[in-house]
């Protein structure tokens, strides 16, 4: 059944403050800042949001999220059918504004060891004692699929990050012409998939692919430090951060 979820959310497109992703250190900060600034300035400027949509911060402390949203979303819950044969609880976020549709999907893994144990049909591979972590740390990649075997012609593909929880991006023009634009993110035990789908002569959707902020039990923005080995740091909280 779909509900309206209490929310803190702040309005104006000038909440989007996720056009550069990368961690700042103090000597960075005035640079660093002045560029995401003027990014967002002129995203702002060749799209035309701030005139034709107003664009809400909306927060789910529960699921450890804020994003951008044209609108309230509606918000429902349903059963997500994991790569293996499980099915993991979701919260599903979307909003329609005219032709444009956008969602985000919050898959929660949290209890994925307990659910695999709990399987009452085991194949053999489904009955390995790590397949409950091959099905978690693969999921970006099963979700990634499942957009790509809708059809039409993928335009881009490739790694991508926010605040260094890293990801993936893809970009579709579909078979009727529209695009899609989505993005996929594990972090904590829970798959966030982004999707933004237009119509053919609609302007690029990055704004709202690039919005996810990872929040932490406090409601507090997360960002990490990463090496080449993968191995990450959480930055301290900077200002105006």
């Amino acid at each position: 059944m779909s509900r309206r979820r209490a929310a803190k959310r702040k309005s104006g497109t000038n909440e989007v403050s996720a056009i550069s992703r990368a961690p700042l250190t103090t000597d960075q900060d005035f640079d660093t800042n002045t560029i995401r600034l003027l990014s967002a300035a002129c995203i702002l400027a060749f799209s035309g949001f701030a005139s034709a949509e107003t664009w809400t911060t909306y927060t789910d402390l529960a699921q450890f999220f804020s994003v951008n949203f044209p609108g309230e979303p509606e918000v429902r819950e349903g059963p997500y059918p994991s790569e293996y044969g499980a099915t993991f609880p979701s919260h599903v976020y979307t909003v329609q504004s005219g032709e444009n549709f956008y969602s985000l999907t919050v898959v929660d893994y949290t209890n994925a060891q307990r659910v695999y144990l709990e399987l009452p049909d085991k194949t053999d591979e489904a009955s390995s004692r790590w397949l409950w972590l091959y099905d978690q740390l693969g999921s970006p990649a099963y979700a990634a699929r499942q957009f790509r075997l809708r059809g039409g012609e993928v335009t881009y593909d490739a790694w991508n990050h926010i605040d260094f929880v890293e990801g993936h991006q893809l970009q579709i023009t579909n078979l009727d012409k529209s695009r899609t634009f989505a993005g996929l993110y594990l972090h904590h035990n829970r798959l966030y998939i982004l999707e933004a789908t237009v119509p053919a002569d609609a302007l690029p959707q990055g704004l709202f692919q690039q919005s996810l902020t990872f929040l932490d039990e406090d409601g507090i923005r997360i960002r990490y430090e990463v090496q080449p080995d993968r191995s990450r740091t959480r930055l301290q909280r900077l200002p105006g951060g």
